[in-house]
């Protein structure tokens, strides 16, 4: 039996709530942020689509872009793990997302990757990292094969992993474009919103889970 249910039905509904809504929030932050800033380039005749999210510090939607990734930041730090390994993995990757929304990247058609453009790439890079390994090595541990069917806990771990590797190859793509023609790009553009709403699916889908659980659980 959860141990929610040792307390009465409101407070558990009531914990319970809020425990989905951190990650509803996580999830409509993380895919709603490239969408909101490319439909802002397309809105302002004076702000281009720009080459990569980064860029965006430097244009009227720099609020929008660093109270997202700070916000999702905080959410992340905020968001009890499963588990030591998962919860401090997570914490780690809030952080380096505080560092990425406010230490900003070189401006639009500069790269001289310098101390702020290097702090920003290795924060960036250190966020995915770890949100990655939390996925491949934690997420599947809220499967139970005494609750949940072989075939279930096959699909969810195969989705964990598809999400883990995207998370990296994507961004590690991003910066390779970067470094290769030393500045941002469309194709930087959108393969780094592919990494950031990947990892907004992920919560999504984690919610999608549990959700099945909590009703298997039920009597």
């Amino acid at each position: 039996m959860s141990p929610l249910r040792a307390w009465s039905d409101p407070l558990a509904e009531h914990i319970v709530g809020t425990y989905f809504a951190l990650r509803a929030a996580m999830a409509i932050m993380a895919v709603g942020l490239p969408l909101l800033l490319v439909a802002w380039s397309l809105l302002d005749p004076d702000l281009p689509v720009l080459g990569s999210m980064s860029e965006y510090y430097y244009s009227p939607a720099r609020d929008v872009f660093v109270g997202v990734l700070s916000g999702t930041g905080t959410a992340l730090i905020c968001y009890r793990g499963h588990g030591t390994l998962e919860n401090g993995l997570l914490n780690a990757a809030g952080a380096f997302l505080v560092v990425v929304a406010l230490v900003p990247t070189d401006p639009p058609g500069q790269s001289d990757f310098g101390l702020r453009m290097t702090v920003h790439a290795v924060a960036a890079v250190a966020f995915f990292v770890s949100f990655a390994v939390s996925v491949w090595r934690c997420a599947d541990d809220t499967l139970d094969p005494s609750r949940d069917s072989e075939r279930r806990i096959r699909r969810y771990r195969r989705a964990y992993r598809v999400v883990a590797v995207v998370v990296v190859v994507a961004p590690a793509s991003a910066l390779a474009l970067v470094l290769v023609l030393r500045q941002g790009a469309l194709a930087v553009l959108v393969v780094e919103a592919v990494a950031v709403m990947t990892f907004g699916v992920y919560w999504a889908l984690k919610s999608y889970e549990l959700r099945g659980t909590e009703l298997a659980e039920q009597p």
